[in-house]
Parts: C-alpha cells; structure tokens; sequence
C-alpha cells in the first residue's frame, strides 16, 4: 500500500484495497489500523488516528453483543475468534494488509495467540508499527498484574505529589495516567514510526506503558521539584506528607487557587508573576474598595512572604464570598489578572470554548463532543458528529459501535465476500456480527 505524504514506505500487505478518500484531505488517509479492542486508553489511540483519517479496524470478541467502548467514532468493527484456527488465520491475513495494529493487552496475550513482535517479524520488516500499551512496565514485578491509572501514577511518582496539604495524596480521576501517559505517549510513538519509515521503509516496535509515559508527561512537574527559585522559593513539592500542598504549583500559594463565589460558584486565581498579581490585587480592591470584616488587603510586596499566606488566604476567600460568580467573571474579564471562572461540563461547552455548542443540545442533555485537536490549516482532522460548530453538531455523538457491525464489510474486501467460506467462518464461529447468515441478527447499537 503507498501511503500519500510519505508516510506509506512498503506499507501494507495487500488483500483489502485502501479506502475511498473522504475528500476532506486528512492527514492520515490511506493508513490502515487494526486494534485489538479494549479498555479506554487503547481506543483513544484509536479514535485519535480515524479523527485524522485513518481507516481503523476493530478486533472485536464474537458472541459479544456489546462493546461497552464510548470512543469508537470513525471505527468498523470486525468480530473474530482468534482461538479459532480460521479465525486466527484471518487476522493474519488482515494486519498483513495493516499500516499499524494497536495491542492494548497485558503481557503475553498477543504472544500466547501466535500474534507477537517475532510472529510478526516480516509485517514488521515490511513497514508494520506495533504498537503496545500497558499499563505497568512490560517487565519486573509489577508486569503481569492488573492495574487502573490510580495504580500507575502512584508507581511514577507523581501521585504523592498531588493534593492538599495534610491530607492523602489525590488522584486527577483517570487523566494522568491513562491518556496522557498512555494514550498520548503511544500516539507519539506511533507517529514517530510512521515518520521514520518514511525514510527507511520498514515498521518496528512502539513499547508504551503508563508508568513511564507519566513520569514523562510529568517531566516539569518532577525536575522543577528540585528546585527552589530564588524570589518564589519551592514551586512544587518532593512528594512527602512534610512538603505536599505547601508551595506555588501545588496549592499551598493563596494566589493560586480556586475560590468559593457567593452563589456557590467558583473561580480560578493563578496570579503567579508580580505584576500579574499586582493586577489581580487591583481588580480586587476596585470590585470591594473596604476589604471584607477580619482582613485588610494586601501589599503587592509581600506576595512571596509565606508568613502572610494564611492572611492573604482569608482575605481571598472572604472577598470572592461577597459576591456571585458572574460580578467576578464582569470584573477580571480581559484583565491581565490570571482570573477565570470555574465552568461545569455543560457551561465550558458553550462558552469555554469557540466554537460553542448548540444550546438547545446541551439544554436537551445531548452529548457535546469534544472538538478535534490540534488544529491543522491545511489539512485538518474529521469534524466529529455532536461537536459544537460544524455540520455534524446536531447529529447525535457516535458512541457505541457493535460488536462485528462491519464483519460482512470486511470479509468482502478480503475476498471472502459470499459462498461456502463465508459460511463456514460464521457456523464454526470463527466470526460473528449482526448479519450472519443464520438469520440470527443481532440489533445494533
């Protein structure tokens, strides 16, 4: 398969023809993926790829009749039963007309079914990307267990840094670990092959794992941690019960924080530099010229003076309790102070963001789906169905894909489109999906 843009190198084994552009110019048209499904870093990776163009293939179980996978958009789905012998034989057949196959599972269970790194050696010399993403590193103690996000970035480090002063380390619910350390740090890793076989014109091995992937991600927040800056003193803190939540970054520096509004919205402060916080003083005393009942206001000359946090704390809180959430968005808006309001899910997807979405779809309870990024201005990503701003906002989000939903699709573009054999797959249970010709049609999602 030749792949516009470079990209391609000897790509592609044959046996499915590429698809029809969409016309659209995305970057990663003509790239064939096969992923393995599962948990929800994996099919990130996944959906990232089919944002931009790529023709992404889900290896779904048979005898599934749902995927509980809400980030399938611009996937097909094929359901095959690599236990069996027909079936196993199929997904060779389909990675070898593969660009990149993305392998979600622990270690050893792409090994176990013949379909590893050495079983794969000529698609891989060939210009196949294998892309693996665990959540533990592939070796040492911890490889084989199993694990979620709060798991992996408590190994990495970062977890003790995170939280409050006094009280338990927090977890930033499954962000840190899952996507930025693992579905994003694989994505990279996948761009990188495919850049590099460009030149070379052959595939290799991308290891991913969300240990790594968030110390890397966490790189500033880790180095900076051994510093201490000579006027704002420590930044962020080393990860102990004695340091955690006492400095600038961490939310120990009363000038970097969220505050309590009197309607019991909130906004955020993070008046870091002087002259910011210079500024961000003088918003506060134009809005409340006599400062609030037990505090007076501060001087821009003590910003740094740990000893006056607490009273800069209570002076703080004590102002943005005087007055709603809108006075205070009115009063910092296009002010250099560092201020901005706190917005729910509901209220970023109107006017957090430009575009913003369709009210009558967030008033509905209809999905607003995040709008594609980065931004390219030539040859953009796929406006996805349900985001704010395009011609796709008021068709409903694209959230569930069943389980073999394009088998019959994919079979034809594999030769195998009619007949016995077509049969024979489906009876012996080597795959399976809502059109099987037993008649036995599953409804789709």
């Amino acid at each position: 398969m030749s792949i516009p843009g470079g990209l391609g190198g000897p790509g592609g084994g044959g046996g499915l023809p590429p698809r029809p552009p969409t016309g659209q110019g995305l970057p990663l048209e003509g790239i064939r993926v096969v992923e393995f499904s599962g948990l929800a870093p994996g099919p990130f990776v996944g959906m990232v790829l089919a944002d931009f163009g790529a023709d992404v293939i889900r290896i779904d179980k048979t005898n599934a009749t749902l995927n509980p996978d809400s980030l399938c958009r611009g996937k097909r789905s094929i359901a095959v039963s690599p236990k069996d012998p027909d079936g196993l034989d199929l997904l060779k057949q389909l990675i070898a007309t593969a660009d990149v196959v993305i392998d979600p599972f622990r270690p050893g269970v792409l090994e176990r079914l013949g379909l590893g790194p050495q079983d794969l050696e000529k698609d891989i010399q060939r210009g196949l990307v294998l892309a693996r993403l665990t959540g533990f590193q592939r070796v040492g103690p911890y490889a084989n267990m199993a694990g979620h996000d709060i798991n992996y970035i408590a190994l990495s480090g970062v977890l003790s840094m995170l939280g409050k002063a006094g009280d338990a380390p927090e977890p930033p619910s499954n962000i840190l670990g899952d996507f930025a350390g693992g579905s994003m740090i694989c994505l990279l890793g996948i761009l990188f092959a495919l850049i590099e076989r460009s030149r070379s014109g052959r595939g290799q091995v991308v290891e991913a794992d969300m240990v790594t992937g968030a110390r890397y991600a966490s790189t500033f927040l880790l180095l900076t941690s051994y510093l201490s800056h000579p006027q704002y003193g420590a930044m962020l803190n080393d990860g102990t019960d004695a340091t955690r939540g006492r400095n600038i970054l961490d939310g120990g520096a009363p000038w970097y924080g969220v505050y309590k509004c009197q309607d019991g919205g909130w906004m955020s402060v993070g008046a870091i530099e002087p002259h910011f916080y210079k500024v961000f003083l003088d918003v506060l005393k134009k809005a409340l010229p006599s400062a609030p009942a037990g505090t007076q206001h501060p001087s821009v000359k003590t910003q740094f003076d740990r000893n006056e946090w607490p009273q800069m704390q209570r002076y703080f809180a004590a102002c943005f309790a005087q007055l709603p959430r809108k006075d205070w968005e009115r009063f910092f808006l296009r002010t250099d102070a560092c201020v901005a309001p706190v917005l729910s899910r509901d209220e970023a997807a109107l006017d957090g963001v430009i575009p913003g979405a369709n009210p009558d779809n967030v008033e509905s309870g209809n999905p607003v789906v995040p709008g594609v990024a980065p931004k390219l201005s030539r040859t953009p990503g796929r406006n996805p169905s349900g985001s704010a701003g395009g011609e796709w906002e008021d068709q409903g989000a694209e959230m569930l894909l069943t389980p073999g939903e394009h088998t019959d699709d994919i079979l034809a573009e594999l030769g195998i489109g009619g007949g016995d054999r077509r049969i024979e797959l489906y009876r012996r249970g080597a795959v399976d999906g809502p059109d099987k010709p037993e008649g036995l049609i599953r409804s789709k999602m």
